[in-house]
């Protein structure tokens, strides 16, 4: 939470690596570790210079089994302030 105002300040963003449902192919955790911790560090690394203002970083990472996803992608409607001028 950002001191001050009160208001919680975190910018997030993800990345979703799908692996397709009918492959067959082993995927080796210790790989796929490796590979996270090396996009981590990198992502890291660029950090500094681009967001300056920044006091800390969160790492996340894990897997997902989604057994169903049902997520559906709803239109609102238009507004003034959702719609391009």
């Amino acid at each position: 939470m950002a001191e001050g105002d009160g208001t919680p300040r975190v910018l997030r963003i993800s990345f979703e690596f799908h692996v397709p449902r009918a492959l067959k192919k082993n995927i080796h955790g210790a790989r796929v570790d490796k590979a996270l911790d090396t996009l981590a560090e990198r992502v890291l690394g660029l950090a500094e210079g681009l967001f300056p203002w920044a006091d800390r970083a969160v790492v996340r990472k894990e897997w997902l089994y989604n057994w169903t996803d049902d997520r559906k992608e709803i239109p609102l409607p238009a507004t003034e302030d959702n719609t391009p001028k």
